[in-house]
């Protein structure tokens, strides 16, 4: 990769040549999802609509489909995506913890960016995948699992991803792979309890950490919050346009989360 002088500021910074990250990484932006983000937008209109409108009333004649073993095998693949992110995660941020503060003033650019691409992909499908649960839902006739916050929050994900891909070396801050890692270990634990769950009622007896889930969710996404708060007042991360998006998602998010939380503690 190529960098040019920023002489514009006191400190003169190395400015990455977008023109050749493209070129090394051609097959990543010119994936169907990143290439047309219309077709990403899309998509997440075309889920809500299912799972709250067609889908009910499609299924609302019919039996609820069981799908045992395709929920043991969807979720266990998922629990294994996921772990496969977090592993390459704990690298990647062990690999450039020392440079988290100049990740976009130093030649390391042109590495990291082959690397969050790579990465950054591989968890940008498995959240398009994460929709076939809710799916799930809805042809099994749990519709009182399809809350506004579960549609929320994975729609919201979807579109968040498909806004930032394509500006990754933008926005490209330490709190991103941070974000990722804790993101996709609490991803792991809940695919993995969905999976032994949809064995059947035998393996109720071994799943009594259920109900530390939610709180497990909210712990990573204030987590999340934190560490990206600390990173801008410490100036260790920049604050722009998806920062403020990221937190005001997250924030709303833990909000949903805490009154799901209470009213199921009340209940």
């Amino acid at each position: 990769m190529y960098y040019s002088l920023n002489t514009s500021s006191d400190i003169c910074l190395l400015k990455p040549d977008m023109s050749t990250i493209s070129m090394s990484n051609a097959s990543i932006y010119d994936k169907f999802l990143v290439k047309y983000p219309l077709v990403s937008y899309s998509i997440v209109i075309l889920y809500i609509l299912f799972v709250k409108w067609i889908g009910p009333y499609i299924m609302r004649k019919r039996k609820p489909y069981s799908l045992q073993k395709v929920l043991i095998v969807y979720n266990l693949f998922q629990a294994l995506a996921n772990f496969y992110i977090f592993s390459n995660g704990i690298y990647f941020i062990r690999k450039y913890w020392d440079s988290r503060c100049v990740l976009r003033k130093t030649p390391i650019f042109d590495e990291v960016m082959e690397m969050s691409l790579k990465y950054g992909y591989d968890l940008y499908i498995i959240k398009f995948m994460d929709l076939l649960d809710t799916v799930f839902f809805v042809l099994r006739k749990k519709q009182n699992q399809v809350s506004f916050l579960h549609v929320f929050h994975h729609a919201g994900m979807c579109l968040l991803f498909s806004w930032s891909f394509k500006k990754l070396h933008l926005i490209l801050g330490f709190y991103v792979p941070i974000a990722l890692v804790l993101n996709t270990a609490v991803h792991v634990i809940m695919y993995t309890y969905y999976g032994l769950a949809a064995i059947g009622p035998q393996m109720q007896k071994y799943l009594w950490w259920k109900k530390h889930l939610t709180l497990l969710q909210i712990g990573q996404l204030l987590f999340i919050i934190f560490y990206q708060i600390y990173g801008i007042l410490t100036e260790c991360e920049e604050f722009g346009k998806l920062e403020f998006y990221v937190l005001f998602y997250l924030s709303i998010t833990v909000i949903f989360f805490l009154k799901f939380y209470r009213n199921y503690m009340n209940s």
